[in-house]
């Protein structure tokens, strides 16, 4: 009876670890992104000088950005309120003052409210944006120098659908927005007044993690209020894409961004490669606390 009782026992435990690895192998750890590194590369595979760095703090959060491009080396770092929101951007250049502030505010339900600039970090403000909440829609309104102003719209679950751009000289571009099932954007259509301009990109992914999304996705003025979608490729999806296509009314800029992943066994990408019509074009890679 006691052999019986033991064997009954040990199939219990047994089964239990197995559980405990089951869980484990579906539900990955989770990271939090702490470096991103992305370098250039000319058509003759050779490092064109250009690179991106993001640093985050534990939380995830975005702390700076070191970006060498073909005509300056330039920062931007960020500070927070305690709702993880952000307060502060100031941009500099290598070897530089501080070039300009972008200081945020909030109303009482913890919604943006307005954004000042101070062009030269000297405490007189030059410049503000400010926003306005209507049902299903944020106005977000540039007040000097050009009264630009950004549309956004959402459905009913609070999803962003469409980006109204309104230029200077009222030059209106819209940003049609496409998901599927998880929420990946497959398509983003951008129609323009301007000579009747028409870009359109499509997006493939993987199924992994993409370390990103989860800080846009909860606080996306962090990151974007003005531009177009398409320029943060990087960070508007749960899943990381691994195709991009581009084609457009000025067939010239067309191309297709193929990006291969490696990964880690918690199903976050640690490397990546992208090709530009087949030809390499970048490397990154990614680290983690």
């Amino acid at each position: 009876m006691k052999r019986i009782l033991f064997l009954f026992t040990a199939s219990l435990l047994f089964l239990a670890c197995s559980n405990d690895d089951n869980n484990g192998s579906e539900n990955p750890q989770e990271l939090k992104i702490k470096k991103y590194t992305s370098i250039s590369f000319d058509a003759n595979g050779t490092p064109n000088g250009e690179m991106v760095e993001y640093f985050f703090d534990e939380n995830g959060k975005k702390t700076k950005d070191h970006i060498i491009d073909a005509f300056y080396d330039y920062f931007w770092e960020y500070a927070y309120n305690d709702f993880g929101q952000i307060t502060r951007k100031a941009h500099n250049h290598l070897n530089y003052p501080v070039d300009f502030v972008e200081n945020y505010y909030y109303d009482q339900n913890s919604r943006p409210w307005v954004v000042f600039r101070d062009w030269d970090a000297d405490g007189i403000d030059m410049d503000s944006i400010s926003f306005s909440y209507q049902p299903q829609q944020i106005n977000v309104q540039w007040f000097t120098p050009t009264q630009e102003r950004t549309e956004f719209y959402y459905n009913t679950t609070d999803v962003l659908t469409a980006v109204k751009h309104i230029g200077d000289l009222g030059i209106v571009s819209d940003e049609i927005i496409t998901y599927d099932s998880t929420l990946n954007i497959t398509n983003l259509n951008l129609t323009t007044d301007y000579f009747n301009l028409e870009i359109n990109h499509t997006y493939e992914y993987d199924v992994k993690i993409n370390p990103f999304y989860e800080e846009f996705h909860n606080y996306p003025f962090n990151t974007y209020y003005y531009g177009y979608l398409f320029d943060h490729s990087l960070f508007i999806s749960p899943s990381n894409a691994t195709k991009i296509t581009r084609t457009g009314t000025d067939t010239s800029e067309n191309y297709v961004l193929e990006i291969t992943f490696q990964y880690n066994d918690s199903d976050y990408p640690i490397s990546s490669e992208t090709k530009k019509d087949g030809v390499l074009f970048s490397r990154a890679t990614y680290e983690y606390y």
